[in-house]
């Protein structure tokens, strides 16, 4: 691997889909933790608990797949943000998405991990939300895609942004519009610039598939901003600003992620 491939990888060997609707390998509720059990039962639709517990199911079997330990050995903890991390497996990172009737699960040994999904579908308020929270040449960008092409393009960017934001959590702390990420499923780095740190991440679509657009975002690097008096930057290890909570910064197109 070229020194630039390796620069914009990103560690998430167990990436996959899951269909919800047809998931029916449920393990007993028991292994789901209290505070899971409580956010399925709020669910009004019984098809909306279901989709979530088998979420919450698939993701406990890909992290014990990951880690070669029992799904009923696995505790999951929540940070303030609301991502949940792997207790006493730190170096185990993993984000869960899911849009409707599908799920996102991405696992990796390296740095924090955003994956978002959203099913492919007519956006007819895509303008109003891209004027809202994408940058400017995000919003003449989509602006300038073909009608035929513009839904892909508005959810192309959307999850890359989500990604993003899931990736280094800090929620409310930041804009969606105060960083680029592009209207196409490229592969490149990202700044964010966070509490007097700049953030560094690696950005590439999920794998293809017809019916959704996915985004994958690995926080690999933070640094201080350089004082005024020139102080040199420092170079920090990713997770410094807490990356074990996570939640997006802007409102679900559909329903919640994990």
């Amino acid at each position: 691997m070229s020194s630039s491939a390796h620069a914009l990888s990103i560690d998430a060997p167990l990436c996959r889909y899951v269909d919800l609707d047809s998931f029916t390998d449920l393990l007993p509720a028991q292994l789901l933790s209290a505070e899971e059990c409580a956010r399925a039962a709020s669910f009004r639709f019984p098809a909306d608990r279901q989709r979530f517990v088998a979420a919450h199911v698939a993701l406990r079997q890909a992290l014990a797949e990951y880690t070669g330990l029992h799904s009923a050995a696995l505790r999951l903890s929540t940070g303030s943000f609301g991502k949940p991390s792997l207790s006493g497996h730190t170096r185990t990172q993993f984000s869960l998405s899911h849009s409707h009737g599908l799920a996102l699960i991405a696992v990796g040994g390296r740095g924090p991990l955003g994956a978002d999904v959203e099913l492919l579908r007519p956006m007819p308020d895509a303008e109003a939300l891209a004027a809202e929270h994408f940058t400017r040449r995000e919003q003449e960008a989509l602006a300038a895609t073909p009608a035929h092409e513009r839904d892909l393009a508005f959810l192309t960017c959307w999850t890359r942004k989500e990604a993003c934001l899931k990736a280094v959590g800090v929620g409310l702390l930041l804009s969606p519009q105060s960083f680029e990420v592009g209207v196409t499923p490229d592969c490149r780095s990202v700044e964010l610039s966070v509490a007097g740190r700049i953030l560094w991440l690696v950005l590439r679509p999920a794998p293809a598939r017809m019916d959704c657009v996915g985004s994958l975002a690995e926080w690999r690097q933070t640094e201080a901003r350089a004082s005024a008096s020139g102080a040199s930057v420092e170079s920090g290890a990713s997770g410094a600003l807490g990356a074990s909570s996570a939640t997006s910064a802007f409102g679900r197109l559909s329903e919640a992620h994990a």
